[in-house]
C-alpha cells in the first residue's frame, strides 16, 4: 500500500512539474525561423484546419506556443530554372496571403516590429516571409526590391544550388568544377540592398566563402536561420566554430535545425541502409514522379516514414546542438529554426510543433535560467527582427 501511495504521488509531482513547465513555455515566446509548410499548402492542403499529415498547420501551431513563424518561400530550381522561379515564388507568397485572409484572428502577416507587438498582444501568430535562395530574383535588384514589397523580410542567398552570383555550401564542398566561390560584386550589393530594405539576410546553406563574403559585407545582424553545429555532426549544411564566433561578433544569431541528418552523424548511413531494403519501391516512385520533383519527396516520405522514426535520434540530441552553441558563444545567440515539413526525419519527442515544449522542459532540466531559455525560445529573434526590420 505504502509502495502504491508513493508512486501515486510520484505521477503527482510529475504532472505538476509537467503543468509547470507548460505555463512557463506558453508565458514565453516562441520563434520558429524556418518551415516548409508552403509547400503542403501549395499541394491543396488547407492548413487553417488541424491535419494529421505533415508537421504543422495553424491549430498545431497554437497547441505548440509559436507566436512567430518564419513561413519559407522554397522554390525548386529543378522545376522552376531559368525563368520562372520569380513568378513561382510570388505564387507561394499568393499562397500564405490566402491563409491570412481566411483566418484573420489566427494569422497576420509581419513586416514589421510594430505589426509584431500588435500581433503578440492580440495572440495572433505572426507570420514573416523568407525566401529560401537566391534564385528567385533572377539576379534582378529590382525584383529583389519587389519581394521585399510583397513582404519579404528574411532572404537566404542560396539553396543547395549556386547563383550567378553567391556559392552554396554544397557547391563548395561537393562540386568540382564551379567557376567562383563566395560572392560575385552582384552578390555583395544584393547584401547591401537588403541591409538598405531591411531584409534579415540568412547565411543558412551558404558555403563557407559565401558566408564569410556575406560577414565582410553586410552592416546589420545576420542569422543562420536552420543549421546546426559542424563540431556535433560535421555536414556541409552545419556551422564550424569560427562561424559560430563571427555570427557572434555580427551581433546574430545561429538557429538550430531538427533534421535528423544535422544532428546525429550517424543518422544518414543508417538513412541509406533503409533505402537499400526499399530500393525497388524507391526507384519506381522516381520513374513515376522524377527524382527531382516535390511528389517524389513526398511518397517518399510515406513509404520509409516508419522506418525513419526507428532510427531517429533521441531529443536529447537536438538539445545537444542547442547547449553547444550556448556554452560556446552565450545564449543570446541561439535559437529554433525547426525546417518542420521540409526534413524528411525529426528527433524522437520532436515529431511535429505541438512537442515544442518538450524542448522548453529539456532546458529546465539543463540547468538554463529562465530569462536564458525565454532568449532561445524567442527573445533572440525578436531582437534581431527590431534590429534589421525596423
Amino acid at each position: 500500500m505504502k509502495r502504491h501511495y508513493l508512486f501515486l504521488l510520484f505521477l503527482l509531482i510529475l504532472s505538476s512539474c509537467r503543468n509547470d513547465v507548460l505555463k512557463f513555455h506558453f508565458e514565453s515566446y516562441v520563434a520558429d525561423t524556418h518551415n516548409d509548410v508552403l509547400l503542403r499548402v501549395m499541394r491543396g492542403e488547407d492548413i487553417t484546419r488541424r491535419m494529421d499529415t505533415g508537421h504543422s498547420d495553424l491549430p498545431r501551431l497554437k497547441e505548440g506556443g509559436v507566436d512567430l513563424q518564419v513561413f519559407a518561400v522554397w522554390v525548386n530550381p529543378d522545376r522552376y530554372l531559368p525563368d520562372s522561379s520569380f513568378i513561382r515564388a510570388n505564387e507561394m507568397i499568393d499562397s500564405l496571403y490566402a491563409v491570412a485572409t481566411r483566418a484573420p484572428d489566427r494569422i497576420s502577416i509581419t513586416e514589421t516590429y510594430a505589426d509584431l507587438l500588435i500581433n503578440e498582444r492580440k495572440g495572433v501568430l505572426s507570420a514573416v516571409i523568407g525566401v529560401e535562395g537566391g534564385h528567385p530574383i533572377e539576379n534582378s535588384l529590382e525584383k529583389l526590391e519587389q519581394l521585399y514589397g510583397r513582404g519579404m523580410r528574411c532572404f537566404g542567398l542560396t539553396w543547395n544550388n549556386s547563383t550567378d552570383w553567391a556559392t552554396s555550401a554544397r557547391d563548395e564542398t561537393e562540386a568540382k568544377d564551379i567557376p567562383f566561390k563566395g560572392l560575385t560584386p552582384f552578390g555583395k550589393s544584393v547584401v547591401r540592398k537588403c541591409n538598405e530594405l531591411g531584409v534579415i539576410i540568412d547565411v543558412s546553406h551558404s558555403g563557407e566563402q559565401t558566408f564569410w563574403d556575406i560577414l565582410e559585407t553586410t552592416s546589420k545582424p545576420v542569422i543562420a536561420s536552420h543549421s546546426s553545429v559542424y563540431a556535433l555532426c560535421p555536414h556541409y549544411r552545419n556551422l564550424k566554430d569560427n562561424q559560430l564566433w563571427a555570427i557572434k561578433a555580427n551581433g546574430g544569431v545561429v538557429f538550430i535545425n531538427f533534421y535528423a541528418g544535422y544532428l546525429d552523424p550517424e543518422f544518414e548511413q543508417k538513412v541509406t541502409s533503409v533505402e537499400e531494403r526499399y530500393r525497388r519501391e524507391l526507384d519506381s516512385l522516381k520513374v513515376l514522379y522524377g527524382e527531382h520533383s516535390d511528389e517524389y519527396w513526398y511518397r517518399r516520405q510515406a513509404l520509409l516514414e516508419a522506418e525513419i522514426e526507428r532510427i531517429s535520434p533521441d531529443l536529447d540530441v537536438l538539445i545537444d546542438h542547442i547547449d553547444y552553441v550556448a556554452k560556446l558563444i552565450g545564449p543570446e545567440y541561439v535559437g529554433l529554426g525547426s525546417d518542420f515539413d521540409g526534413v524528411s526525419a525529426l528527433p524522437k519527442q520532436m515529431e511535429d510543433c505541438t512537442y515544442l515544449p518538450a524542448i522548453t522542459g529539456k532546458l529546465l532540466e539543463r540547468g538554463y535560467s529562465k530569462h536564458d531559455i525565454q532568449l532561445i525560445l524567442g527573445g533572440n529573434f525578436k531582437r534581431i527582427f527590431r534590429a534589421v526590420v525596423g
